[in-house]
């Protein structure tokens, strides 16, 4: 319990973090300027002391991918046949985002550009009406349904995961009806639900993390889940002590161990074989000290937290595509079965901050609520969180 809280409150703390970081790569993206690492055929490189990104060899022969396709309506089988012979060997589906990337003409397109189009710094490597004339011929080659890696309407694809084969499930519209489904891809497994159903389902489920209270509780909330990790931090200062400790005895082993090879005291076979157990029990204690550590900014990364679980469920309906999906994995990490024969959905792990937060909540309100269309009740979860021998301080209310 005390590692998963360690690991979940710097998970916050990343958070942070990333916000601040996701924030400069949107401000690169709006100079035209690709933040991160270009795509198949270009390179990032270093030119009067600025970042620069440029076509490179593979780049050269991609470019015959568009012309293939649009001049001789080339399969994806084909084109992959006749990189291959030019020695850029791809799979099929590499073929296909290759060929409708933006980039490629000198666009920019990103989740972060809430669909904007970008007028990229780069180099196209074909021309704009390349690309449309060729994804052009691409969309006339449909077979009733369609697949959209970023689709908002289904973003617990890979999520959800089939009871039954526990294989992640799937996501894809019936173009005809224009309906989303979800589907399980094992042959003969049978999964399939309409998205909407779930994505509902899903959304309720949330309320029971949702925190509406007054502000005043809020901060109450804040101030004993602070005092709870702090008590719980306490607990584990002499464990902390003593892995610092050890880990000062094998440094001081390892150095000794170099001394003794150097003035050959030791022969290189026994050397490595010490050298190797020495780093691996190294290993081992770096993990557990990090994981035993305090987090820094802790009350920041309580607050952010509690304001998160206000109206969880609306912040989650809300959001865009890949939003929904870091809200999805941070409350369940193990993901979600779905069971189509009982049409329920069951988890094997909550979050463990939100657990202890959602039984706050049940002792404030003093009444006790599962979660909606799963199989497992909340309150037997959250008594298992608050079950450590540390009792809640009262709010008086």
């Amino acid at each position: 319990m005390h590692q998963r809280l360690v690991m979940v409150f710097n998970q916050f703390e990343n958070e942070l973090r990333r916000q601040k970081c996701t924030a400069g790569m949107k401000e690169m993206l709006l100079r035209g300027d690709w933040p991160t690492k270009p795509p198949l055929g270009y390179d990032s490189i270093q030119k009067n002391g600025a970042r620069t990104i440029v076509i490179n060899a593979t780049g050269k022969i991609l470019r015959h991918a568009f012309i293939w396709k649009l001049e001789e309506d080339l399969s994806h089988d084909a084109i992959r046949a006749r990189l291959a012979q030019k020695g850029v060997v791809l799979c099929r589906q590499r073929i296909t985002a290759v060929l409708r990337n933006p980039f490629y003409c000198g666009l920019l397109s990103h989740n972060m550009l809430d669909g904007e189009i970008i007028q990229g710094n780069h180099e196209p490597l074909i021309s704009r009406e390349l690309f449309l004339r060729v994804n052009g011929v691409m969309d006339t080659h449909t077979h009733g349904y369609s697949i959209k890696e970023e689709n908002e309407h289904i973003p617990l694809k890979r999520f959800l995961l089939c009871e039954k084969c526990n294989k992640p499930l799937r996501g894809y519209i019936v173009k005809k009806k224009g309906i989303h489904y979800y589907k399980c891809c094992t042959i003969g497994c049978g999964t399939n639900r309409n998205a909407q159903v779930l994505n509902d389902r899903f959304a309720e489920a949330l309320e029971a993390f949702k925190l509406d209270h007054d502000p005043e509780v809020l901060h109450l909330i804040k101030q004993q889940t602070v005092a709870t990790f702090n008590q719980y931090m306490q607990g584990h200062q002499d464990e902390h002590m003593m892995l610092v400790q050890k880990q000062q005895e094998l440094n001081k082993k390892i150095e000794r161990l170099e001394e003794r090879f150097i003035e050959e005291e030791l022969t290189a076979d026994l050397y490595n074989k010490y050298t190797a157990k020495y780093n691996e029990e190294l290993s081992d204690i770096e993990t557990a000290i990090a994981e035993a550590s305090q987090v820094s900014n802790l009350r920041e990364c309580i607050g952010l937290a509690v304001d998160f679980a206000v109206n969880i469920a609306k912040k989650w309906v809300l959001a865009d595509y890949f939003t929904k999906q870091r809200i999805q994995n941070l409350l369940f990490p193990s993901g979600i079965f779905y069971n189509k024969e009982m049409d329920e959905c069951r988890t094997e792990r909550v979050n463990s901050v939100f657990l202890y937060l959602a039984h706050l909540k049940q002792l404030t309100l003093k009444k006790q609520k599962d979660i909606v269309g799963f199989t497992m009740p909340l309150f037997d979860l959250t008594r298992s969180v608050a079950g450590t021998g540390l009792e809640p301080m009262t709010f008086g209310l």
